[in-house]
């Protein structure tokens, strides 16, 4: 796999929150290609997985592409010069890295934590969870293994996942959201950063090596 990490330095600092707004403003300003924003129209989502994600790292706006977006950003990074948030125009200088990790399962495990919150419910398995009959380490297998579905990888053993997981709520655009932050064990060497989960886009679920 091929992952593309640009960090926009500046002096301001930033929150997770902004991740989103980072995403409408790229989504805006590279509104003919769809990988930066999913939207094929002011009405219609492409739902394909999130090749390149806006987050918040170390208080600094951060881009990271996964394979093809990878190419895309990589291609695009000489036309990024600012940024605008909360209204305000941010001189910002990309500082780019380009990194070739191997994704493969393995006989050892490697230690985790979120540093977002893990977005894991939706409507139909949050009835399960309520009911105490939802398994939080299956459903991050299952995240583990769309990630590599979105690597173009083939998981040829069985992922394994144990992981203490504590409830949060985040409140965005007046909607609470139900999340987890917590620590995990997973027999894959999986890259600091990237995000599992739903809202991946906006740096829900980004996981750091413990």
């Amino acid at each position: 796999m091929k992952l593309t990490e640009v960090i926009l330095q500046t002096d301001k600092e930033f929150s997770n929150r902004d991740a989103e707004k980072l995403r409408g403003y790229f989504g805006h300003y590279f509104k003919d290609l769809i990988i930066f924003h999913n939207h094929i129209d002011a009405f219609t989502f492409n739902y394909d997985y999130a090749f390149i994600q806006y987050k918040i790292i170390n208080k600094k706006p951060c881009i990271i592409g996964i394979n093809s977006g990878a190419d895309i950003l990589f291609e695009n990074i000489d036309k990024i010069k600012k940024i605008v948030i909360n209204n305000e125009e941010i001189e910002v200088e990309p500082m780019l890295t380009i990194k070739f990790p191997e994704l493969k399962i393995e006989d050892k495990f490697y230690k985790y934590k979120f540093e977002t919150l893990w977005f894991a419910l939706n409507s139909d398995n949050y009835k399960k969870y309520k009911s105490g009959s939802f398994d939080l380490n299956k459903q991050l297998r299952n995240n583990i293994l769309e990630f590599f579905k979105m690597c173009g990888v083939w998981a040829d053993r069985e992922i394994i996942v144990k992981g203490n997981f504590k409830e949060s709520i985040l409140t965005q655009k007046d909607i609470k959201i139900k999340g987890f932050y917590g620590e995990f064990s997973v027999n894959v060497n999986l890259p600091d950063n990237i995000s599992l989960g739903k809202r991946k886009s906006i740096g829900l679920g980004r996981i750091k090596k413990i």
